[in-house]
């Protein structure tokens, strides 16, 4: 296939230039009006805004009385319904300070998707929020645990293969890998101490992911360069790779030979990393990381998806830029089908941060939709043609 036969040419809509909130921290997309439209889910951390001073946009200083009073004037999860972008208030509880960890779930089983929603720096609970009967007005908030800190990935699936879903967490700052059992009344607060389990501790990781990648029948748990299988009810861990900084995580057949590959990108290297962040694909358990390119920056967006239509999933990553990248770029690594992978630039310029691979406008093709996280803040769309 040649580079010419692909066309990966994106145009950008800002969705909105001054959100709510600063430090975005997580994106969810769900059709929550019912049009069959994605609608967009937004979190941020807060407490680091700016304003508008003379035409250009000032840092709020993130010490002394503002920084205290800040907080308490953002919303920290709203959503933006498509099409036309209204923006509507989630959650109407100041200072939450929400960080990555989000998923998107029925945690209530009544036919209409939930929001789980964890903490970041500094803070300990666990929210689910309960979507009501009209989604524009504010969601009920449910404690889950308080019991760990700083979550950093959430999602909901079935790990212990029982047939049911529980809810998986990393737990950086408690180092711990987690999950919950939901309970058949989701809505006590917090959940039960005996519904909570611990995969493994003394571990600081990111990046989560839940498949069958060994082609044994049961699902296995990908936690940052870590998977950990579950053998007759005990957890063991075996390793990925190992010399890598934070990753994310997707896992994905790219040879479509009926087992899938781990893919990691060094999501927050260098800045929080010991060199520049790297992508790769790793056969597991067998293969050593095969590197797509070891010269990103902070690319903290990853995703897999055929974009091709030649039946083999691309990989797609993006770079943040954390006020020191001052030429970003988001690339789409187009799968040849032999191993091969022929990377593009698809944009250039515009920061972005938990970027996803969705068809936005019903056109049949995926779109990307993403938000930055700092220091400038906005929800953008890039339309594939």
């Amino acid at each position: 296939m040649s580079l010419e036969s692909v066309d990966m040419e994106f145009s950008h809509e800002r969705i909105d230039d001054d959100p709510p909130c600063s430090k975005l921290s997580s994106l969810e997309t769900t059709d929550l009006t019912g049009n069959g439209r994605p609608d967009i889910i937004v979190t941020g951390m807060g407490g680091n805004p700016t304003i508008s001073v003379a035409g250009n946009r000032i840092q709020v200083p993130t010490h002394g009385p503002l920084s205290r009073v800040t907080p308490r004037l953002e919303t920290n999860i709203f959503w933006y319904e498509n099409p036309g972008w209204e923006r509507h208030t989630l959650a109407t509880e100041t200072d939450l300070h929400p960080g990555v960890g989000t998923d998107l779930a029925d945690i209530d089983g009544d036919g209409n998707v939930d929001l789980v929603v964890g903490q970041g720096f500094g803070r300990s609970n666990v929210y689910w929020y309960e979507q009501p009967e009209s989604p524009t007005d504010p969601w009920q908030q449910h404690l889950i645990s308080d019991r760990f800190e700083k979550y950093h990935d959430l999602l909901v699936a079935d790990v212990d293969n029982d047939g049911d879903a529980e809810l998986i967490g990393l737990s950086q700052d408690s180092e711990t890998v987690f999950y919950y059992d939901i309970p058949a009344a989701p809505s006590q607060e917090p959940w039960p101490d005996s519904n909570a389990h611990i995969i493994d501790e003394d571990i600081r990781i990111e990046g989560l992911a839940v498949a069958d990648i060994d082609g044994d029948g049961t699902k296995e748990v990908v936690a940052g360069t870590n998977v950990y299988h579950h053998d007759n009810g005990d957890w063991v861990r075996s390793d990925v790779c190992t010399g890598w900084d934070d990753t994310r995580v997707t896992v994905a057949d790219l040879d479509q030979d009926g087992t899938p590959e781990i893919i990691l990108s060094e999501g927050d290297s260098p800045t929080y990393g010991t060199h520049p962040g790297r992508l790769a694909v790793v056969e597991y358990p067998a293969g050593s990381p095969t590197v797509l390119k070891d010269d990103l920056f902070c690319p903290h967006s990853l995703q897999t998806a055929d974009l091709t239509g030649n039946g083999y999933p691309d990989i797609y990553v993006g770079e943040m830029s954390l006020g020191e990248n001052a030429s970003p770029e988001q690339l789409v690594f187009e799968n040849l089908g032999d191993g091969e992978f022929r990377d593009h630039t698809v944009v250039s310029g515009i920061p972005t941060h938990e970027a996803q691979l969705v068809d936005m406008n019903g056109d049949g093709k995926l779109d990307i939709v993403g938000k930055s996280y700092g220091p400038a803040h906005h929800v953008d769309v890039w339309y594939r043609h």
